[in-house]
């Protein structure tokens, strides 16, 4: 990791805070799991006694990606019961759709999905690329869990599978991806963009939401790629020989706004190279060598040229001219700390749930 996280701090020995909270505390969920913990076996067995009596065992969100695919894969040998679940917010690319129905149509899973109204979508991302913050893809990210969650208290779904792992991702700093759930914080970027809250309406997914949803209806998030010896690689060759699935380019390259903002956008208005998160990770577990990963970083996230026509695609979806476009890339870039937020309340209200469940911290908030 390197300073385009502009509160990252280093000890004596160079290592920076991101590292060490990684190795003292979100490398114990898997090595939990691992070592004499629970095994993958008897996590989704627990999930298939809570789905007796049910039509379906678990709600899976699936993106056309390879954790969220594979984690439907897993899921299925196991003989769990799965609703897959989709987000529909405009930006899906022709591979990920492809690749979703190859997974159905070879997986038998039934599917549901939940489709943005594109209009209002449309000024909630436009409000966040104006904001000049990290957080741009928030919207759907807070999308992403709403839908999953309604289907699931839809469909009497007691348990969600989800993709993330911390194998490719227990790094990531707060002021690249502060907490989506924090609703003052997206509130305060909407009202600056003059943005109507009921745009936000769709997608919103704060805590009060996730309290609803986990305390009062009980339904449950697990995590099955904490619980295995993770390969991202070894995932997407099982997935090409079993399935159809085909690569779409990048990470997040699912979906083409996505792809813009992480490979892009971030990169050039925030020096942030989403590969060094990813990287730092695969170091710390011992997949790639420090030299090895420094070798990848010396090559841009993206060739200026071959990403023309894909920026004038972005601006011609969302209805902004290039010269905006241009502006709001070299706007000077701001963070979650810049607009009003709830970070210090939050981080209250989570540490005393982890205290109350003995859970371990697995994320950056």
């Amino acid at each position: 990791m390197d300073t385009s996280d502009p509160l990252i701090q280093f000890d004596q020995d160079g290592r920076c805070n991101l590292c060490t909270d990684f190795l003292n505390n979100r490398l114990g969920v898997i090595q939990l799991a691992h070592e004499g913990g629970v095994t993958l076996e008897e996590l989704l067995g627990a999930v298939r006694k809570r789905g007796r009596g049910r039509q379906y065992d678990c709600v899976v969100g699936i993106s056309g990606g390879v954790d969220s695919s594979y984690t439907c894969k897993l899921a299925v040998e196991y003989g769990l019961r799965v609703l897959a679940v989709h987000l529909d917010n405009g930006w899906d690319s022709v591979t990920s759709v492809e690749n979703i129905r190859n997974l159905l149509s070879s997986l038998d899973l039934d599917y549901a999905t939940t489709v943005l109204p594109w209009k209002e979508f449309r000024q909630v991302q436009l409000a966040f690329l104006k904001a000049s913050v990290p957080e741009a893809e928030t919207p759907t990210d807070v999308a992403i869990q709403a839908a999953v969650h309604r289907h699931a208290l839809k469909n009497g779904v007691r348990t969600i599978l989800s993709g993330g792992n911390i194998a490719t991702e227990g790094i990531l700093p707060s002021t690249w991806h502060y907490n989506a759930r924090d609703t003052k914080y997206s509130y305060a970027i909407l009202g600056l963009a003059k943005c109507p809250r009921k745009y936000f309406a769709t997608q919103k997914y704060g805590v009060v939401e996730e309290s609803y949803f986990k305390l009062v209806r009980g339904i449950k998030t697990v995590y099955p790629l904490n619980h295995i010896q993770y390969s991202r690689q070894e995932a997407r060759e099982l997935l090409e020989r079993d399935h159809g699935w085909k690569y779409y380019g990048s990470k997040h390259g699912e979906s083409g706004y996505t792809k813009f903002i992480q490979t892009f956008y971030l990169f050039a208005k925030h020096g942030i190279d989403y590969r060094r998160a990813t990287f730092s990770s695969e170091v710390l577990l011992g997949k790639i060598t420090r030299d090895e990963a420094l070798a990848v970083l010396e090559t841009p996230p993206f060739s200026k040229d071959a990403f023309e026509q894909e920026i004038d695609y972005i601006c011609k979806k969302l209805s902004v001219p290039r010269a905006q476009m241009n502006a709001i890339v070299s706007a000077p870039p701001k963070y979650f700390f810049d607009y009003p937020n709830n970070a210090t309340a939050l981080g209250i209200v989570y540490n005393l749930y982890r205290a109350v469940t003995g859970r371990k911290k697995a994320s950056n908030f």
